[in-house]
């Protein structure tokens, strides 16, 4: 799987699954290893920090009740940038 979540921080246990889930589909398309973070933020919802080779780091922002496809979509538009 070429992107990682390493650690989920106070997501709530109902949704922590399916947000790991959609990330991870966010990132099946990139060619080398990536890694992941996320954590709650307590005003946008929670945070996806995506970081991979040659300095690559992106923070990604989302509504706490986004549907895991948005969450797919806008992580892979990132690591697409």
């Amino acid at each position: 799987m070429p992107i990682t979540v390493f650690e989920a921080k106070g997501i709530p246990a109902t949704r922590r699954e399916r947000i790991q889930a959609a990330v991870e589909a966010g990132g099946k398309h990139v060619a080398g290893p990536h890694e992941a973070w996320i954590s709650a933020d307590p005003f946008r919802g929670f945070k996806v920090l995506i970081t991979g080779p040659h300095g690559f780091e992106r923070a990604v922002f989302f509504a706490a009740d986004d549907d895991p496809a948005v969450i797919s979509e806008r992580v892979r538009e990132t690591l697409d940038e």
